[in-house]
């Protein structure tokens, strides 16, 4: 095979490659929104506060993404983990680091995944 069609076919294996993980970041945030959005406004607090435990709890810690840890820190240096924004990135990382505890502490709480 030549050098040019190597090169070609190892750029569209990246080309897919990127292709799907976007896909599935696309439907893991529209799936976050939609939760977050059903969270009554007086739970988010709580919400929130549940989910920094189950990170704090967590042995996982070396598996968050590294935009994930700046949102977080982000939010939590405005004071706004409780907002819809921090809630959503919360339950993000916590669903990325331990998804069983999340949804049982969740549920825990009333929150339908």
């Amino acid at each position: 095979m030549s050098k040019a069609i190597k090169y070609f076919e190892a750029q569209n294996r990246k080309i897919v490659i990127n292709a799907i993980r976007m896909l599935k970041l696309g439907r893991n945030l529209v799936d976050f929104d939609k939760i977050v959005r059903e969270i009554p406004q007086g739970s988010l607090e709580k919400v929130s506060d549940e989910l920094v435990k189950v990170l704090l709890g967590s042995p996982n810690t070396d598996k968050m993404p590294e935009r994930l840890a700046k949102a977080i820190l982000r939010h939590w240096q405005c004071d706004e983990l409780s907002s819809p924004a921090g809630v959503k990135v919360l339950l993000e990382a916590s669903m990325t680091l331990e998804e069983e505890k999340t949804k049982a502490s969740l549920q825990a709480l009333g929150v339908q995944l």
